[in-house]
């Protein structure tokens, strides 16, 4: 299984905790082994990308693997920031650029799991509103499981999607409010 870009502090990080927390994780693999897109929204520190890391790392999507040659792969488990993604995008329009934008569109549809953190960040432009929905409705397509993370509330967050991503979401997915105190506040 190849993870990308997932934050290194998770490696080696001591188990996840907390009864909500725990829960929110049952409750997320069935949406993960569906290919559904899971919306995860809260307050800072209450777990919400550690959670996309372990599910990533624990959960087995639908057609998380393909054939070449004979030889069975795996194809990738993908963590974005909403800021860096649109940032990558737009680096393809430069002409020294090593990558298209249907390259890196084709990249992100065809991830075994796809987790875009700190969506709330973007600039919700028609442009990014395009793309987000390209990349989200080529993933609800083939069933591949998406998980948006925002630190906005539900109603918040949903005024930033198109009418199209909310459908899907309602259709063939779930939120899941991480309503605790941050964890880093804890220690």
């Amino acid at each position: 299984m190849k993870l990308q870009g997932f934050p290194k502090r998770y490696e080696n990080a001591p188990p996840a905790g907390g009864d909500g927390w725990l829960a929110h994780y049952a409750s997320a693999c069935p949406v993960i082994e569906s290919g559904g897109i899971l919306v995860l929204y809260g307050g800072h520190g209450t777990g919400k990308t550690r959670m996309a890391y372990e599910l990533a790392k624990k959960v087995t999507p639908p057609r998380a693997t393909y054939k070449r040659g004979g030889i069975v792969m795996d194809l990738p488990r993908i963590y974005t920031t909403a800021v860096n993604l649109f940032m990558v995008i737009r680096d393809t329009f430069n002409k020294d650029s090593d990558a298209s934008e249907k390259q890196i569109i084709k990249e992100l549809s065809n991830a075994a799991l796809l987790v875009i953190d700190e969506i709330q960040e973007r600039g919700e432009t028609p442009f990014e509103d395009r793309k987000l929905t390209q990349i989200i409705d080529a993933r609800y397509m083939d069933e591949k499981p998406t998980i948006l993370i925002s630190n906005h509330s539900r109603q918040d967050f949903a005024k930033t999607l198109s009418p199209a991503v909310l459908d899907r979401i309602r259709e063939n997915g779930k939120g899941l409010h991480f309503n605790w105190e941050s964890f880093r506040k804890q220690q």
